[in-house]
Protein backbone atom coordinates (compact mmCIF):
# COMPACT_ATOMS: atom_id res chain seq x y z
CA UNK A 1 0.00 0.00 0.00
CA UNK A 2 1.16 3.32 -0.71
CA UNK A 3 1.85 4.14 2.65
CA UNK A 4 3.25 5.78 4.57
CA UNK A 5 2.14 6.02 0.58
CA UNK A 6 2.28 8.95 1.17
CA UNK A 7 2.77 9.51 0.10
CA UNK A 8 3.35 13.87 -1.76
CA UNK A 9 5.53 16.91 -1.33
CA UNK A 10 7.22 19.23 -3.76
CA UNK A 11 9.75 21.98 -3.96
CA UNK A 12 10.02 24.80 -6.45
CA UNK A 13 6.88 24.25 -8.51
CA UNK A 14 6.72 26.96 -11.13
CA UNK A 15 3.44 27.86 -12.79
CA UNK A 16 3.46 30.30 -15.67
CA UNK A 17 0.25 31.50 -17.28
CA UNK A 18 -1.05 34.39 -19.28
CA UNK A 19 -4.84 34.36 -19.15
CA UNK A 20 -7.29 31.82 -17.78
CA UNK A 21 -7.78 30.51 -21.33
CA UNK A 22 -4.10 29.85 -21.94
CA UNK A 23 -2.33 26.61 -21.01
CA UNK A 24 -0.47 26.49 -17.71
CA UNK A 25 3.05 25.08 -17.48
CA UNK A 26 3.75 23.13 -14.28
CA UNK A 27 7.44 22.37 -13.86
CA UNK A 28 9.77 21.32 -11.05
CA UNK A 29 12.64 23.70 -10.29
CA UNK A 30 14.64 22.45 -7.33
CA UNK A 31 17.70 24.37 -6.16
CA UNK A 32 20.80 23.02 -4.48
CA UNK A 33 20.74 23.65 -0.74
CA UNK A 34 16.97 24.11 -0.64
CA UNK A 35 15.20 22.37 2.26
CA UNK A 36 11.62 21.93 3.40
CA UNK A 37 9.58 19.86 5.83
CA UNK A 38 6.66 17.49 5.41
CA UNK A 39 4.22 16.29 8.03
CA UNK A 40 2.31 13.22 6.91
CA UNK A 41 -0.62 11.71 8.83
CA UNK A 42 -2.21 8.38 7.93
CA UNK A 43 -5.43 7.19 9.59
CA UNK A 44 -6.48 3.61 8.88
CA UNK A 45 -9.57 1.64 9.93
CA UNK A 46 -9.36 -2.09 9.29
CA UNK A 47 -12.15 -4.64 9.71
CA UNK A 48 -11.06 -8.29 9.71
CA UNK A 49 -13.04 -11.50 9.75
CA UNK A 50 -11.21 -14.57 11.08
CA UNK A 51 -12.42 -17.88 12.57
CA UNK A 52 -15.96 -16.59 12.76
CA UNK A 53 -14.94 -13.45 14.66
CA UNK A 54 -14.85 -9.81 13.62
CA UNK A 55 -11.85 -7.71 14.65
CA UNK A 56 -11.73 -3.94 14.24
CA UNK A 57 -8.34 -2.26 14.25
CA UNK A 58 -7.52 1.43 14.10
CA UNK A 59 -4.04 2.75 13.36
CA UNK A 60 -2.61 6.24 13.10
CA UNK A 61 0.88 7.11 11.90
CA UNK A 62 2.37 10.59 12.04
CA UNK A 63 5.75 11.31 10.47
CA UNK A 64 7.80 14.47 10.04
CA UNK A 65 10.60 14.49 7.47
CA UNK A 66 13.14 17.05 6.37
CA UNK A 67 14.17 17.12 2.71
CA UNK A 68 17.34 18.81 1.52
CA UNK A 69 18.33 19.14 -2.14
CA UNK A 70 21.96 17.99 -2.48
CA UNK A 71 22.46 18.50 -6.20
CA UNK A 72 20.54 19.32 -9.38
CA UNK A 73 21.60 18.13 -12.84
CA UNK A 74 19.93 18.11 -16.24
CA UNK A 75 18.77 14.49 -15.93
CA UNK A 76 18.71 13.89 -12.17
CA UNK A 77 18.24 15.43 -8.75
CA UNK A 78 19.75 14.17 -5.50
CA UNK A 79 17.97 14.73 -2.19
CA UNK A 80 18.55 13.76 1.43
CA UNK A 81 15.63 12.72 3.61
CA UNK A 82 15.86 12.85 7.43
CA UNK A 83 13.23 11.51 9.81
CA UNK A 84 12.66 14.09 12.55
CA UNK A 85 9.75 12.39 14.28
CA UNK A 86 7.43 9.39 13.95
CA UNK A 87 4.63 8.07 16.12
CA UNK A 88 2.37 5.06 15.71
CA UNK A 89 -0.85 4.40 17.59
CA UNK A 90 -3.00 1.29 17.37
CA UNK A 91 -6.31 0.27 18.94
CA UNK A 92 -7.78 -3.20 18.81
CA UNK A 93 -4.62 -5.32 18.54
CA UNK A 94 -5.03 -8.75 20.20
CA UNK A 95 -3.57 -8.65 23.69
CA UNK A 96 -2.90 -4.93 23.38
CA UNK A 97 0.50 -5.62 21.87
CA UNK A 98 2.59 -3.47 19.59
CA UNK A 99 2.71 -3.48 15.83
CA UNK A 100 4.29 -6.74 14.55
CA UNK A 101 7.85 -6.29 13.32
CA UNK A 102 7.98 -2.59 14.19
CA UNK A 103 8.42 -2.40 17.96
CA UNK A 104 9.80 0.98 19.06
CA UNK A 105 10.75 2.06 15.56
CA UNK A 106 9.21 5.48 16.24
CA UNK A 107 12.05 6.31 18.63
CA UNK A 108 14.82 4.58 16.71
CA UNK A 109 14.05 6.15 13.35
CA UNK A 110 14.51 9.72 14.60
CA UNK A 111 17.57 11.21 12.97
CA UNK A 112 17.87 8.44 10.37
CA UNK A 113 19.00 9.80 6.99
CA UNK A 114 19.03 8.45 3.49
CA UNK A 115 19.93 9.94 0.11
CA UNK A 116 18.12 9.33 -3.16
CA UNK A 117 18.66 10.10 -6.83
CA UNK A 118 15.50 11.15 -8.71
CA UNK A 119 15.05 11.05 -12.48
CA UNK A 120 13.30 13.67 -14.62
CA UNK A 121 9.91 12.30 -13.56
CA UNK A 122 10.94 12.69 -9.89
CA UNK A 123 10.98 8.96 -9.19
CA UNK A 124 13.77 7.28 -7.23
CA UNK A 125 16.36 5.47 -9.34
CA UNK A 126 18.99 4.93 -6.62
CA UNK A 127 19.29 5.06 -2.83
CA UNK A 128 22.42 6.32 -1.08
CA UNK A 129 23.29 5.07 2.40
CA UNK A 130 20.60 2.41 2.79
CA UNK A 131 22.71 0.14 5.02
CA UNK A 132 23.54 3.00 7.38
CA UNK A 133 19.86 3.94 7.43
CA UNK A 134 18.91 0.43 8.57
CA UNK A 135 21.85 0.30 11.02
CA UNK A 136 20.56 3.48 12.68
CA UNK A 137 17.17 1.88 13.27
CA UNK A 138 18.09 -1.75 14.04
CA UNK A 139 21.34 -1.17 15.92
CA UNK A 140 22.96 -4.48 16.94
CA UNK A 141 19.66 -6.40 16.98
CA UNK A 142 19.92 -9.00 14.19
CA UNK A 143 16.27 -10.02 14.64
CA UNK A 144 15.09 -6.44 14.24
CA UNK A 145 17.28 -6.05 11.17
CA UNK A 146 15.74 -9.13 9.55
CA UNK A 147 12.23 -7.83 10.22
CA UNK A 148 13.08 -4.37 8.90
CA UNK A 149 14.39 -5.99 5.72
CA UNK A 150 10.77 -6.56 4.71
CA UNK A 151 9.04 -3.64 6.42
CA UNK A 152 11.64 -1.11 5.25
CA UNK A 153 13.13 -2.76 2.17
CA UNK A 154 15.05 -0.65 -0.35
CA UNK A 155 11.94 -0.54 -2.51
CA UNK A 156 9.79 0.61 0.43
CA UNK A 157 12.24 3.32 1.49
CA UNK A 158 12.59 4.47 -2.11
CA UNK A 159 8.82 4.83 -2.25
CA UNK A 160 8.89 6.99 0.89
CA UNK A 161 11.04 9.42 -1.05
CA UNK A 162 9.49 9.25 -4.53
CA UNK A 163 5.92 9.60 -3.29
CA UNK A 164 7.00 12.91 -1.81
CA UNK A 165 7.49 14.33 -5.30
CA UNK A 166 4.16 14.08 -7.02
CA UNK A 167 3.66 13.82 -10.76
CA UNK A 168 3.34 16.96 -12.87
CA UNK A 169 1.93 17.23 -16.41
CA UNK A 170 4.46 16.60 -19.20
CA UNK A 171 3.07 19.54 -21.19
CA UNK A 172 1.15 22.79 -20.61
CA UNK A 173 -2.40 22.11 -19.41
CA UNK A 174 -5.81 23.76 -19.25
CA UNK A 175 -8.55 23.03 -16.74
CA UNK A 176 -9.84 19.53 -17.43
CA UNK A 177 -6.62 18.20 -18.99
CA UNK A 178 -5.32 14.89 -17.63
CA UNK A 179 -2.13 12.83 -17.40
CA UNK A 180 -1.24 9.53 -15.70
CA UNK A 181 1.44 7.76 -13.72
CA UNK A 182 2.02 4.10 -12.74
CA UNK A 183 4.18 3.04 -9.80
CA UNK A 184 4.89 -0.15 -7.86
CA UNK A 185 4.65 -0.02 -4.08
CA UNK A 186 5.84 -2.71 -1.60
CA UNK A 187 3.00 -4.03 0.58
CA UNK A 188 4.75 -4.62 3.95
CA UNK A 189 6.12 -8.05 3.05
CA UNK A 190 2.85 -9.34 1.55
CA UNK A 191 3.87 -8.58 -2.01
CA UNK A 192 3.72 -5.57 -4.33
CA UNK A 193 0.99 -3.14 -5.27
CA UNK A 194 0.67 -1.52 -8.68
CA UNK A 195 -0.82 1.95 -8.44
CA UNK A 196 -2.26 3.57 -11.55
CA UNK A 197 -3.09 7.24 -10.99
CA UNK A 198 -4.89 9.69 -13.25
CA UNK A 199 -4.40 13.40 -12.58
CA UNK A 200 -6.77 16.20 -13.63
CA UNK A 201 -5.77 19.85 -13.65
CA UNK A 202 -8.71 21.74 -12.13
CA UNK A 203 -7.34 25.29 -12.48
CA UNK A 204 -6.06 28.07 -10.22
CA UNK A 205 -7.91 29.95 -7.47
CA UNK A 206 -6.47 32.61 -5.15
CA UNK A 207 -2.93 31.70 -6.09
CA UNK A 208 -3.40 27.98 -5.44
CA UNK A 209 -3.36 25.37 -8.23
CA UNK A 210 -5.67 22.41 -7.69
CA UNK A 211 -5.06 18.92 -9.08
CA UNK A 212 -7.49 16.03 -8.63
CA UNK A 213 -6.30 12.43 -8.41
CA UNK A 214 -8.17 9.17 -8.99
CA UNK A 215 -6.56 5.79 -9.18
CA UNK A 216 -6.62 2.03 -9.07
CA UNK A 217 -4.52 -0.26 -6.90
CA UNK A 218 -3.97 -3.97 -7.46
CA UNK A 219 -1.74 -6.38 -5.53
CA UNK A 220 0.54 -9.28 -6.40
CA UNK A 221 1.32 -11.82 -3.69
CA UNK A 222 4.85 -12.19 -2.38
CA UNK A 223 6.70 -15.24 -1.03
CA UNK A 224 4.66 -15.41 2.15
CA UNK A 225 7.26 -14.33 4.69
CA UNK A 226 5.85 -11.49 6.79
CA UNK A 227 7.67 -9.99 9.81
CA UNK A 228 6.04 -10.68 13.17
CA UNK A 229 4.47 -14.04 12.27
CA UNK A 230 5.38 -17.03 14.45
CA UNK A 231 7.96 -19.51 13.07
CA UNK A 232 6.42 -21.88 10.55
CA UNK A 233 3.51 -19.57 9.74
CA UNK A 234 3.34 -18.13 6.24
CA UNK A 235 0.88 -16.20 4.12
CA UNK A 236 -0.14 -18.75 1.50
CA UNK A 237 -2.59 -16.58 -0.39
CA UNK A 238 -3.20 -12.84 -0.59
CA UNK A 239 -5.67 -10.84 -2.66
CA UNK A 240 -6.50 -7.14 -2.37
CA UNK A 241 -7.97 -4.45 -4.61
CA UNK A 242 -8.87 -0.80 -4.15
CA UNK A 243 -12.59 -0.02 -4.33
CA UNK A 244 -11.87 3.71 -4.03
CA UNK A 245 -8.78 5.81 -4.62
CA UNK A 246 -9.10 9.56 -4.89
CA UNK A 247 -7.35 12.67 -3.65
CA UNK A 248 -6.50 16.32 -4.12
CA UNK A 249 -3.24 18.23 -4.36
CA UNK A 250 -3.06 21.96 -3.67
CA UNK A 251 -0.02 23.96 -4.76
CA UNK A 252 0.86 27.41 -3.44
CA UNK A 253 1.98 29.12 -6.64
CA UNK A 254 3.73 31.99 -4.87
CA UNK A 255 5.77 29.66 -2.63
CA UNK A 256 6.32 27.26 -5.54
CA UNK A 257 5.55 24.04 -3.68
CA UNK A 258 2.81 21.79 -2.40
CA UNK A 259 0.59 23.31 0.25
CA UNK A 260 -1.46 20.24 1.02
CA UNK A 261 -2.17 16.79 -0.39
CA UNK A 262 -4.78 14.19 0.55
CA UNK A 263 -5.62 10.66 -0.59
CA UNK A 264 -8.64 8.57 0.48
CA UNK A 265 -8.62 4.82 -0.15
CA UNK A 266 -10.97 1.92 0.47
CA UNK A 267 -9.52 -1.56 -0.08
CA UNK A 268 -11.06 -5.01 0.19
CA UNK A 269 -9.44 -8.42 0.09
CA UNK A 270 -8.51 -11.65 1.81
CA UNK A 271 -5.50 -13.71 2.81
CA UNK A 272 -4.79 -17.21 4.04
CA UNK A 273 -2.11 -18.08 6.58
CA UNK A 274 -0.64 -21.57 6.46
CA UNK A 275 0.65 -23.46 9.52
CA UNK A 276 1.16 -27.21 10.07
CA UNK A 277 -0.65 -28.02 6.84
CA UNK A 278 -3.72 -25.98 7.70
CA UNK A 279 -4.94 -22.70 6.23
CA UNK A 280 -6.61 -19.95 8.23
CA UNK A 281 -8.74 -17.63 6.11
CA UNK A 282 -9.05 -13.91 6.82
CA UNK A 283 -11.11 -11.23 5.08
CA UNK A 284 -10.15 -7.55 5.24
CA UNK A 285 -11.68 -4.18 4.49
CA UNK A 286 -9.45 -1.16 4.94
CA UNK A 287 -10.29 2.54 4.88
CA UNK A 288 -7.27 4.82 4.84
CA UNK A 289 -6.81 8.57 4.65
CA UNK A 290 -3.42 10.15 4.08
CA UNK A 291 -2.72 13.86 4.36
CA UNK A 292 0.52 15.75 3.85
CA UNK A 293 1.33 19.35 4.75
CA UNK A 294 4.52 21.00 3.47
CA UNK A 295 6.18 24.03 5.04
CA UNK A 296 9.49 25.82 5.28
CA UNK A 297 9.21 25.64 9.07
CA UNK A 298 10.00 22.55 11.14
CA UNK A 299 6.61 21.35 12.48
CA UNK A 300 8.34 19.53 15.34
CA UNK A 301 9.64 22.73 16.94
CA UNK A 302 7.64 25.57 15.30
Amino acid sequence: MRPVLALALTAGLVVTSGTAQEPVTVKWTLKEGQQFYAKAVTDMDMSMGILGMNVDLKMKTTAVQKFKVSSVKDDSTTVEMTFLDMSMEAQGLPGGGGLPGLGDIGDKIKGAKIGAVLDKEMQVTKLIGYEKFIDKIAGDDDTARAQLGAQLSEAAVGQMVSQAFTSVPPMPVKAGDTWSRTTKVPAAGLGDATVKEKYTFDGVSNGVAKIGVVGDMTFKSGKGGVPGLPPGVKVSRFSMKAEQYKGTQLFDLKAGRLKEGTVDMVMKGSLAMSANGQDIEMTMRIKAKQSTTVTEKNPVVD
